[in-house]
């Protein structure tokens, strides 16, 4: 395992030591690991969010998009999105428990 010195404003500091305080991680390291992990995971969907748009903006330069005209469109619209989004988060909750 790599050790890694880390310097920052004593208001961070204090920050961590109240993440602790509050039995959220049992030390500075174990915190550490979460903001990175979590950082890493953010990154991943940030990638996949551009290569979507790409995939996207490629279809709408191909003319394969739908035109919505009406404000009831457009709502169904992201009810669906919304109902994808609720799936993904469940299926996503059962694969990490």
């Amino acid at each position: 395992m790599i050790r890694k010195t880390v310097s920052m404003p004593d208001e961070m500091g204090e920050w961590i030591a109240e993440q602790l305080a509050k039995g959220r991680y049992s030390n500075e390291s174990e915190y550490v690991r979460d903001l990175i992990r979590r950082d890493q995971e953010n990154q991943r969907k940030l990638e996949n969010l551009r290569a979507m748009l790409a995939v996207a903006e490629a279809e709408i330069e191909a003319g394969q998009f739908t035109e919505l005209s009406s404000a009831e469109e457009i709502r169904h619209l992201f009810d669906e999105i919304d109902a994808e989004i609720a799936d993904e988060t469940r299926s996503e909750q059962t694969r990490t428990g």
